[in-house]
Protein backbone atom coordinates (compact mmCIF):
# COMPACT_ATOMS: atom_id res chain seq x y z
CA UNK A 1 0.00 0.00 0.00
CA UNK A 2 2.76 2.47 0.86
CA UNK A 3 4.55 1.57 -2.37
CA UNK A 4 1.49 2.52 -4.42
CA UNK A 5 0.92 5.64 -2.35
CA UNK A 6 4.50 6.83 -2.82
CA UNK A 7 4.24 6.30 -6.60
CA UNK A 8 1.03 8.28 -6.65
CA UNK A 9 2.69 11.07 -4.66
CA UNK A 10 5.66 11.13 -7.04
CA UNK A 11 3.29 11.24 -10.00
CA UNK A 12 1.34 14.16 -8.48
CA UNK A 13 4.52 16.10 -7.71
CA UNK A 14 5.83 15.47 -11.25
CA UNK A 15 2.53 16.57 -12.76
CA UNK A 16 2.56 19.75 -10.67
CA UNK A 17 6.12 20.55 -11.71
CA UNK A 18 5.35 19.96 -15.37
CA UNK A 19 2.28 22.14 -15.15
CA UNK A 20 4.43 24.86 -13.61
CA UNK A 21 6.80 24.70 -16.58
CA UNK A 22 3.97 25.46 -18.95
CA UNK A 23 3.01 28.63 -17.14
CA UNK A 24 -0.42 29.65 -15.99
CA UNK A 25 -1.83 30.07 -19.47
CA UNK A 26 -1.35 26.47 -20.62
CA UNK A 27 1.32 27.30 -23.20
CA UNK A 28 4.88 26.12 -23.08
CA UNK A 29 7.63 28.63 -23.79
CA UNK A 30 8.09 27.09 -27.25
CA UNK A 31 4.37 27.34 -28.03
CA UNK A 32 4.27 30.93 -26.85
CA UNK A 33 7.34 31.72 -28.95
CA UNK A 34 5.76 30.15 -32.03
CA UNK A 35 2.56 32.12 -31.46
CA UNK A 36 4.45 35.39 -31.02
CA UNK A 37 6.51 34.70 -34.15
CA UNK A 38 3.36 34.07 -36.20
CA UNK A 39 1.86 37.38 -35.06
CA UNK A 40 5.15 39.21 -35.65
CA UNK A 41 5.40 37.76 -39.17
CA UNK A 42 1.85 38.87 -39.96
CA UNK A 43 2.43 42.32 -38.47
CA UNK A 44 5.56 42.69 -40.60
CA UNK A 45 3.75 41.61 -43.78
CA UNK A 46 0.85 43.97 -43.07
CA UNK A 47 3.18 46.88 -42.37
CA UNK A 48 5.03 46.23 -45.63
CA UNK A 49 1.77 46.52 -47.55
CA UNK A 50 0.66 49.66 -45.68
CA UNK A 51 4.02 51.30 -46.47
CA UNK A 52 3.71 50.60 -50.19
CA UNK A 53 2.36 53.39 -52.39
CA UNK A 54 -0.59 53.12 -52.47
CA UNK A 55 -1.45 50.36 -49.98
CA UNK A 56 -3.89 48.34 -52.06
CA UNK A 57 -6.74 46.76 -50.04
CA UNK A 58 -6.61 43.60 -52.19
CA UNK A 59 -3.14 42.97 -50.75
CA UNK A 60 -4.23 43.69 -47.19
CA UNK A 61 -7.43 41.64 -47.14
CA UNK A 62 -5.73 38.19 -47.38
CA UNK A 63 -3.30 39.19 -44.64
CA UNK A 64 -6.18 40.31 -42.41
CA UNK A 65 -7.90 36.96 -43.03
CA UNK A 66 -4.67 35.22 -41.94
CA UNK A 67 -4.53 37.47 -38.89
CA UNK A 68 -8.10 36.56 -37.94
CA UNK A 69 -7.35 32.86 -38.45
CA UNK A 70 -4.32 33.20 -36.18
CA UNK A 71 -6.41 35.02 -33.56
CA UNK A 72 -8.94 32.17 -33.66
CA UNK A 73 -6.19 29.58 -33.35
CA UNK A 74 -4.69 31.19 -30.26
CA UNK A 75 -7.81 32.76 -28.71
CA UNK A 76 -7.88 30.21 -25.90
CA UNK A 77 -4.29 31.00 -24.98
CA UNK A 78 -4.67 34.77 -25.33
CA UNK A 79 -7.97 35.23 -23.52
CA UNK A 80 -10.89 37.42 -24.58
CA UNK A 81 -9.42 40.70 -23.32
CA UNK A 82 -6.16 40.24 -25.22
CA UNK A 83 -7.99 39.10 -28.36
CA UNK A 84 -10.18 42.22 -28.22
CA UNK A 85 -7.15 44.43 -27.63
CA UNK A 86 -5.24 42.97 -30.58
CA UNK A 87 -8.21 43.15 -32.94
CA UNK A 88 -9.00 46.75 -31.94
CA UNK A 89 -5.37 47.76 -32.32
CA UNK A 90 -5.09 46.16 -35.75
CA UNK A 91 -8.36 47.79 -36.85
CA UNK A 92 -7.08 51.20 -35.75
CA UNK A 93 -3.81 50.63 -37.64
CA UNK A 94 -5.60 49.65 -40.84
CA UNK A 95 -8.45 52.18 -40.78
CA UNK A 96 -6.69 54.71 -43.04
CA UNK A 97 -5.81 52.01 -45.57
CA UNK A 98 -8.55 49.39 -45.78
CA UNK A 99 -12.09 49.92 -44.47
CA UNK A 100 -13.21 46.40 -45.49
CA UNK A 101 -10.34 45.04 -43.36
CA UNK A 102 -11.57 47.08 -40.39
CA UNK A 103 -15.03 45.59 -40.91
CA UNK A 104 -13.61 42.06 -40.82
CA UNK A 105 -11.69 42.81 -37.62
CA UNK A 106 -14.67 44.51 -35.96
CA UNK A 107 -16.98 41.60 -36.83
CA UNK A 108 -14.44 39.21 -35.34
CA UNK A 109 -14.33 41.24 -32.11
CA UNK A 110 -18.05 40.60 -31.66
CA UNK A 111 -17.25 36.94 -30.98
CA UNK A 112 -15.16 37.74 -27.92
Amino acid sequence: MTYRLSHAAVFLVAAALLAGCRGGDGQSAAEKGAMNKKFADLDYAISNVTLSQPPYPEHLEPLVEQYVATIRKYAGDLGDDEVNRRLAQKAAELEPFCLPCVGVLDREREHY
